[in-house]
């Protein structure tokens, strides 16, 4: 008998293709909102990830009290510095100081952000984070005058192309270019210039200060250990507590913190649309029932019991729940795609959009059980329908 149900659910089905095409849009619209979003939330979750990865989570980084990783605020000096690097638990200990400054080029300037760093052992410090050049050198501890300059910031931040050699003017000093790294994957990164620190210090007039320190752990040290450790270093040897270690795992709570945030907001809006399709399932149920008002009561007096037909509007509401569900998750997959390609021609090359198996299965479940939910209470109303009452087609 259910095979018969099942067999009359799908001719049904096809009987009715223009309130079934509605019905099935409804449902296309809700699965392919919630799975773009959250395939778009996903993939910006696993570039970061990604890029993560390639950093390395055996980092510290100590930054002036209520600073945070980008603040211009600075409060650490050249002798924490030389305190972090007295300590036996890290391999490098490289110091940044970042300022804006007026970047000029080809009658050209611009206001952009500018990085001081540790020239000692430069490319093997970057070399350690899987981050290389594309084109030209790293400046050694002895050159004063050279810059390093993002992908983005040679080829895009002026109108000509800034090329190995050439110079370029940072605070009325002219520097020459002598690399351009290899692209990044964020606008940030690839924007951005670095000189030699203690020549920052110089040109902006931050002698002695820096604006955070990154610390390389050695192999087989703990970093929650390490932090606990460095902390107390520091603070006896500064004889206060204005600065703060950042670990790994704290930078990946925060983003996950916002991740999650991010995902409720998306999944709501998604949400909305999932309640109109099933909205429209049960409406089309609720008119489907009306109009087979006889064709139920012949089924009752041929001796269909009450499960047959619960089980026949049923599977009609699932069926169109899974077809919306299946045209759905192509077309969301397809928008996150759009999204990330539409990312990477931003220069935005944090978006990694896969099709998720998990995301896949829920997305089918929940569009066949919104359909069945949406189909169930007009199912159960056909069940109520006595035999004579519904021959007679009331």
């Amino acid at each position: 008998m259910y095979i018969d149900c099942l067999k009359i659910a799908i001719v049904n089905i096809r009987n009715r293709k223009l309130r079934t095409g509605l019905t099935v849009i409804g449902i296309i619209i809700g699965i392919a909102t919630i799975f773009a979003l959250i395939s778009i939330g996903n993939g910006l979750d696993n570039g970061v990830q990604e890029q993560f990865g390639k950093i390395g989570a055996n980092r510290l980084y100590v930054s002036a009290s209520g600073s945070g990783l980008t603040s211009l605020q600075t409060g650490l000096t050249n002798d924490d510095v030389k305190t972090l690097e007295s300590m036996a638990e890290f391999k490098w200990v490289t110091a940044y100081l970042q300022e804006q400054a007026i970047v000029e080029y080809d009658k050209e300037s611009h206001y952009v952000a500018v990085w001081g760093i540790t020239s000692e052992d430069l490319e093997k410090r970057w070399e350690d984070m899987d981050i290389n050049l594309e084109q030209g050198r790293y400046f050694t501890e002895n050159e004063k005058y050279s810059a390093i300059l993002g992908i983005k910031a040679s080829k895009d931040m002026f109108d000509r192309e800034i090329r190995i050699n050439e110079n370029i003017i940072i605070n009325e000093k002219r520097f020459k270019v002598v690399g351009i790294f290899e692209e990044i994957g964020n606008p940030e990164d690839d924007s951005m210039i670095q000189i030699p620190i203690d020549v920052a210090q110089e040109i902006f007039n931050k002698e002695d200060q820096i604006t955070i320190v990154e610390l390389v752990l050695k192999e087989g040290i703990d970093v929650e250990e390490a932090a606990k450790k460095t902390e107390r270093f520091l603070k006896r040897k500064r004889g206060d507590d204005l600065f703060e270690i950042i670990t790994p795992d704290q930078i990946m709570q925060q983003f996950s913190t916002v991740m999650s945030i991010v995902n409720i907001i998306l999944i709501s809006i998604a949400g909305i649309s999932i309640v109109v399709g099933g909205i429209g399932i049960m409406n089309s149920t609720f008119t489907s029932v009306l109009e087979r008002t006889k064709e139920i009561g012949i089924m009752k007096a041929i001796g269909a019991q009450n499960k047959h037909i619960l089980f026949l509007f049923l599977i009609e509401a699932s069926i169109v729940g899974l077809i919306g569900g299946v045209i759905g998750i192509t077309i969301g997959f397809s928008i996150g795609k759009l999204a990330q390609v539409a990312a990477e021609s931003a220069e935005f090359n944090l978006l990694r959009i896969k099709l998720d198996p998990l995301l896949t299965l829920f997305s089918l479940f929940f569009a066949v059980g919104i359909g069945a939910l949406a189909g169930y209470l007009p199912a159960k109303e056909a069940t109520k329908k006595q035999v004579v009452v519904a021959l007679r087609g009331k």
